[in-house]
């Protein structure tokens, strides 16, 4: 086993006792459930720069990566672990010192206990690191909790936007969902937005900001959607580029004008978020169903400004690692 049999981990989560994930957890001793079922870590091999296996059948690579996957019902992050460590077990438990699940990485070299704000703090994978810090980082871990600013309860139900009005609450308390607006950068196409990780107790000037973010795209009509056609289609094209010919594809491989290539995205999502890892600014994500990567799907990320910053499969991300999909100047 690899690691990958479970396609989409997070929606296993979704159902109590999937008899799938008890399947896969049992056959591959490099993966762990939290006590509650909310949380599932899986230790396996990374393509050297995709977000999937290096035995991809459209992606073979003979080098990789080894990570950490991590998995809500909601989110998805990795931590990358050293390569030179022979890893043979993976287990969590409630730990109560840290209010918090502690994990156990065992390998033949070593063994190290370490939390999920731990591995945050010293092996979130962002910012690209040498074998030699990511070996560092993994010996120092040994479950201490850093310092976390106590968390001020939501207390409100809405909050309010002067550009698209009032926003619910909606799956999470910090997530906020607006009525739906026309999106003339869609051809007047009707979408929610919705803010995520957001506490109207804990960040004063996310709304003004967030303002300005929505504001500045609404502006945008069909013509700044003509404008972003290259780095679309060019995503396109790498895509087909990396997993090789298809059949199936050779009506992508056929688009003769570029802008051609928005036949072939749905609209899925609009989401407004502070970057909470290298600048912390305020982003509006906007996610499609495409045809040549259905499974990740594609995003365009814009700045508060309204300039086009990113073009990649939709990650969950904001900025790209290691530049991954980023727009120059």
């Amino acid at each position: 086993m690899t690691g990958w049999e479970i396609e989409n981990p997070g929606e296993n989560l979704l159902s109590v006792n999937d008899k799938n994930l008890k399947a896969f957890m049992k056959a591959y001793p490099l993966s762990a459930l939290s006590p509650d079922g909310t949380k599932l870590l899986i230790i396996r091999k990374y393509h050297p720069t995709l977000n999937c296996s290096p035995d991809d059948p459209n992606n073979l690579s003979d080098s990789y990566r080894i990570c950490l996957a991590y998995y809500t019902i909601s989110t998805y992050f990795f931590f990358e672990l050293p390569r030179n460590y022979h890893y043979n077990m993976l287990s969590v438990r409630y730990d109560q010192d840290i209010q918090d699940i502690a994990i156990t990485i065992s390998s033949r070299e070593m063994t190290r206990v370490t939390n999920i704000k731990e591995l945050f703090l010293k092996l979130e994978s962002y910012a690209p690191k040498t074998e030699v810090e990511k070996e560092a980082a993994f010996e120092s871990l040994n479950n201490e909790v850093p310092p976390q600013k106590k968390r001020v309860p939501i207390t409100q139900t809405e909050v309010s936007s002067a550009i698209i009005g009032v926003l619910k609450n909606a799956d999470f308390d910090d997530w906020w969902v607006s009525e739906p607006q026309k999106i003339d950068f869609l051809d007047n196409v009707e979408m929610n937005f919705t803010i995520t990780d957001y506490n109207p107790n804990e960040d004063e000037n996310f709304m003004d900001e967030a303002d300005e973010t929505i504001r500045n795209f609404l502006s945008k009509t069909l013509k700044d959607r003509e404008a972003t056609t290259a780095p679309v289609y060019q995503n396109c094209m790498d895509f087909l580029d990396a997993i090789g010919y298809d059949e199936a594809d050779q009506h992508l491989w056929d688009i003769k004008d570029p802008q051609e290539i928005w036949n072939y995205v749905t609209p899925r999502e609009i989401y407004v978020t502070r970057e909470p890892y290298e600048d912390k600014g305020v982003y509006l994500r906007l996610t499609f169903s495409c045809e040549w990567e259905q499974e990740h799907g594609l995003q365009l990320v814009f700045n508060k400004s309204g300039k086009l910053v990113r073009v990649n499969e939709d990650d969950g991300h904001i900025l790209g690692w290691q530049g991954h999909g980023m727009i120059g100047d």
